[in-house]
């Protein structure tokens, strides 16, 4: 979940992590070596392996929850469905969620029968599930059941990586396998989130190396264990980053990183870099988090060269809620209604022609510009106007400027006409004043193209 900003000492150490292998390292210093992964991948890709290119997937976090503690802790059956459906409406084929050992460890049967509960109802969606065991992000608090925080919550926390906590993880790992591991909606294990995305190691604190190895070890082992356990479901590496693929790369079947590039150059790059390595692997790979608009990564850029290079993908995320990232991320509010639709349809594989030429629309050609600006001006001019003619102008012209494309879609006309369907002194004035504010934008409009 590489999705917040750093500033200071925390950037520079997380810099310097994120430079442990340079770009384009990752192909070139890498051994083709199998042998540690659950899954045969001599000589071809097993059946079980294929298809991953046609994952339409999102990261999920409920509407009403803050972080992957109050997800469990707070899980509330109809609204997870409600959200489910949106998800299906969109055409999303997979979704991605972040379980947590201390709702388990507090009531292990409520959450065992909560995350059965998810797999189903997504399941019978058409929609397969791919629950990430572990999470670094992001800070060192100690997770706590009754937690009021708002941030991401890391699990198990920095606190039980050692070995120590070992034989009580893999508990918990055989009850997830033997939970949801006979459920045909699940497809595969994702082992830890972005191992490395934690204060833990960004501090650059003196015992950095040390640190840095207990996280892989913990991996590692826990990568090992869910094999040991789970012959059936592939295991993946949810990567910050794809030039960190190679600490893990010998103990998992699918390979997987996150990318939240500024640039199109340098998502491809990234990821045409991937899947070479991916190639040499005989390994499948995906991208389990993109889009970000706050790192100049928007959805529609990510999707289409997704789309180009047959990468599966996974959004950050599906819902627009309560989560910090609401401002950053998300598709759909929680009454089903979207922030951009243009994301929609980058989800449903169309995109903005951004190539070759284009045909501007000509909102005049009919008329209907200058019939609405006579009409506005007209009304105007009368001391005792119809309020409820106004308004209608008002509509016509927001519907003019919106499909026109002529304002911000974040700050659309139609809200404002419909937040003044009263008639008061206020909002006759405000009617007055948008009717002389939008008929000065489409009529240097029709100036501009007549």
């Amino acid at each position: 979940m590489d999705r917040r900003n750093f500033i200071g000492s925390a950037a520079a150490g997380f810099l310097s992590l994120a430079c442990a292998h340079p770009a384009g390292s990752i192909v070139s210093d890498s051994k083709a070596s199998n042998t540690k992964s659950g899954l045969s991948h001599e000589g071809h890709v097993p059946d079980q392996l294929r298809g991953y290119t046609s994952l339409c997937g999102f990261n999920y976090t409920p509407s009403n929850a803050y972080n992957d503690i109050s997800f469990w802790r707070d899980y509330d059956e109809g609204l997870v469905e409600r959200e489910l459906d949106y998800a299906h409406r969109l055409g999303l084929n997979s979704a991605r969620v972040f379980f947590h050992y201390v709702v388990y460890e507090h009531d292990r049967k409520a959450f065992l029968k909560r995350i059965k509960h998810f797999v189903k109802a997504a399941h019978e969606r058409s929609i397969s599930t791919m629950p990430v065991v572990w999470d670094s992000c992001f800070s060192e608090v100690i997770p706590n059941y009754d937690t009021s925080l708002t941030d991401w919550i890391p699990n198990p926390g920095v606190q039980r990586l050692g070995p120590d906590f070992w034989p009580s993880g893999e508990r918990y790992c055989q009850d997830l396998i033997q939970t949801i591991g006979p459920e045909p909606g699940l497809l595969m294990w994702d082992i830890m989130n972005e191992p490395l995305m934690t204060s833990y190691v960004w501090t650059n604190p003196p015992d950095k190396k040390q640190r840095v190895e207990i996280i892989w070890n913990f991996v590692r082992h826990f990568c090992e264990v869910m094999a040991r356990l789970d012959d059936k479901h592939p295991r993946t590496v949810g990567n910050a980053f794809a030039s960190w693929i190679t600490e893990t790369s010998d103990y998992v079947d699918v390979i997987s990183f996150h990318d939240y590039s500024p640039n199109r150059k340098q998502l491809r790059d990234h990821l045409s870099e991937a899947l070479q390595f991916a190639r040499q692997l005989n390994k499948p790979v995906l991208v389990s988090e993109v889009g970000c608009v706050a790192r100049n990564n928007p959805y529609d850029m990510t999707l289409e060269i997704c789309r180009d290079l047959s990468m599966g993908w996974y959004v950050w995320e599906l819902m627009i809620g309560v989560s910090r990232w609401n401002d950053i991320h998300g598709i759909v509010y929680p009454d089903g209604a979207v922030r951009d639709p243009s994301i929609v349809v980058a989800v449903q594989g169309f995109f903005r022609r951004r190539k070759g030429k284009t045909i501007a629309y000509k909102l005049d050609k009919e008329g209907a510009v200058t019939r609405v600006l006579g009409e506005a001006e007209k009304w105007l001019q009368e001391s005792n106007a119809s309020y409820l003619k106004g308004l209608t102008m008002c509509e016509e012209m927001a519907n003019l400027l919106e499909s026109g494309e002529l304002v911000p879609m974040n700050r659309l006309p139609s809200i404002q006409v419909l937040s003044r369907q009263e008639e008061t002194a206020e909002n006759i004035a405000e009617v007055s004043r948008l009717l002389k504010e939008w008929g000065k934008i489409l009529e240097a409009e029709v100036i501009q193209k007549s």
